[in-house]
């Protein structure tokens, strides 16, 4: 390393150097008699042709041609059009009895001798040179500018995108083409009467490009302000395309207008109107209220569409989903059947496969079972009474009566003919029969006071006849307390009858009753 910086010090430099161009000049020579022997030296148009220069089977170009004519100083200076002449060897066929030989046409050239030390050096210069150079140097510019041109707009292209104009439009697209293009958005809102809410009323940027990452901002509509008071009209007076006009002029979004079908009131005309809040009155309505105000569709007219079943012998649940599923009216009726049972139809108003349209009414009779009928008593004894009674409750009851003789029909409690069905409340059916004219028995020396009450209860009382008693005491020499006296006995009394009885004082001894017999 130490020997090859030495070479670049002081006077070894110098030495160097000139070793470097001596080998210069010796690789310039030998590459010059190698040229000189492979090709023909080029010659100037001020030279001639020697015999020395020009080998013997090299024959000149064609005598005759104006070319190898001698041309006067003034011309050989200049070669024709600029071109250059040059010595080419053309080989020509010859017979194989000739020697061949190389035919060396001339072609103008501007060569000049070279004027350094090596004589046998011939530089050539090429006159359109310069041009080519300076066209060389203007096609690389020129393509160097188109390129950094074409970068700088791709580059440009890349970067940017152009805004279109968004102004009337929804402020969502604005979102989405921003979100796609890499651009940043600032909306501004605020209350606009001519604008929809969500419209775009303005943008800084429209219809120009914008560099991404940059923020976009446009104005956005709130719609009309909601606080601004209107003033409601006369609905009552409108048709429903008026009060919509209304609507839509006032921008009165909160106030809805609700159709629905009325069998009085005609098409189009106004029902009613009402205000959602209770405390918002119509003279301080605002926009932002909420009302609602109700016209007529007319009456609802719908196509007979609907096929009706046989409902016959089907349950009555069966019926009642089907009218509620087809929007059916059905009126259900009841009735008591001996073959159909309970809960399902017997009968129906509309015919199988009738067609019916929605709202249409319908009715069924639905059987209750087989009915019990409230038999006439008056046609049984007492004792026959429970048994035809057909399956409800009976009691029988023996009454005194004054006009109906034993053992004949005096009342019953429920009407004959009355109907009870298996999920009627059924009740006890009273059925009374006569024991005829009550009768008093006589009572007197077996009886005492005390079982009188009991005797005129179960016997006459308790069967209907109002049959009372009235005691007074007597002397006797009877068992004190004892029945001595009635005032009738042993026959049919009316039922409203009061008895005299006589109660024994047992106060007399039979000795005094005697004296007392004689003395009266």
């Amino acid at each position: 390393m130490s020997d090859f910086l030495s070479n670049f010090s002081g006077d070894n430099y110098e030495k160097t150097r000139q070793q470097k161009n001596e080998q210069r000049e010796k690789l310039s020579k030998k590459e010059s008699t190698k040229k000189m022997k492979t090709e023909k030296p080029l010659l100037n148009q001020n030279d001639s042709f020697s015999s020395n220069e020009v080998h013997s089977n090299v024959v000149p170009g064609p005598k005759n041609s104006p070319d190898n004519v001698p041309k006067s100083p003034e011309t050989r200076t200049q070669p024709e059009k600029s071109e250059e002449l040059i010595y080419t060897k053309k080989r020509i066929k010859k017979k194989k009895t000739e020697p061949k030989k190389e035919i060396v046409t001339v072609e103008p050239i501007t060569a000049t001798r070279n004027q350094s030390k090596n004589p046998e050096e011939v530089i050539e210069t090429d006159p359109t040179y310069k041009k080519k150079k300076i066209r060389k140097y203007t096609l690389i510019a020129l393509i160097s500018i188109l390129s950094v041109s074409l970068l700088y707009f791709g580059y440009y292209q890349l970067t940017h995108v152009e805004v279109p104009n968004f102004e009337g439009k929804e402020l969502a697209e604005v979102r989405e083409w921003t979100s796609e293009n890499g651009v940043k958005l600032q909306v501004e809102q605020k209350y606009d009467f001519d604008k929809a809410a969500n419209a775009v009323i303005h943008q800084n940027v429209k219809n120009k490009k914008i560099k991404k990452g940059k923020e976009l901002v446009v104005d956005a509509s709130l719609g009309p302000d909601p606080d601004e008071g209107i003033a409601l009209a006369d609905f009552k007076s409108m048709k429903i395309k008026d009060a919509k006009s209304w609507i839509s002029e006032k921008k009165a979004e909160n106030l809805a207008i609700i159709e629905e079908y009325s069998d009085k009131v005609p098409a189009g005309d106004y029902i009613k109107f009402e205000i959602t809040n209770k405390d918002v009155k119509a003279e301080n309505y605002k926009r932002k209220d909420k009302a609602k105000v109700y016209f007529s569709k007319g009456k609802e007219v719908f196509e007979k569409d609907i096929s009706v079943p046989d409902f016959t012998g089907k349950a009555k649940d069966e019926v009642t989903e089907w009218a509620k599923k087809n929007d059916i009216t059905l009126k259900v009726d009841e009735a008591d059947s001996d073959k159909i049972e309970n809960g399902k139809v017997i009968s129906q108003n509309i015919g199988k496969d009738t067609k019916v349209a929605k709202k249409d009414s319908m009715a069924i009779t639905v059987s209750t079972g087989k009915a019990m009928i409230v038999p006439d008593f008056s046609q049984f004894t007492s004792e026959e009474a429970d048994a035809k009674a057909n399956g409800l409750q009976v009691q029988v009851k023996q009454v005194f009566s004054d006009d109906v003789p034993y053992g004949r029909f005096i009342s019953q409690s429920v009407e004959i003919g009355k109907k009870y069905t298996e999920k009627d409340e059924k009740p006890v059916i009273q059925v009374v029969y006569s024991f005829g004219k009550p009768y008093m028995k006589d009572l007197r020396d077996n009886t005492l006071e005390g079982d009188l009450q009991k005797i005129f209860y179960d016997e006459y009382q308790s069967k209907g006849a109002n049959i009372t008693y009235q005691v007074y005491y007597v002397d006797s020499t009877v068992t004190k307390g004892t029945v001595v006296n009635m005032s009738q006995y042993n026959e049919f009394l009316p039922t409203n009858s009061v008895v005299q009885i006589g109660i024994s004082k047992g106060n007399l001894k039979p000795d005094d009753t005697k004296s007392t017999a004689k003395e009266d």
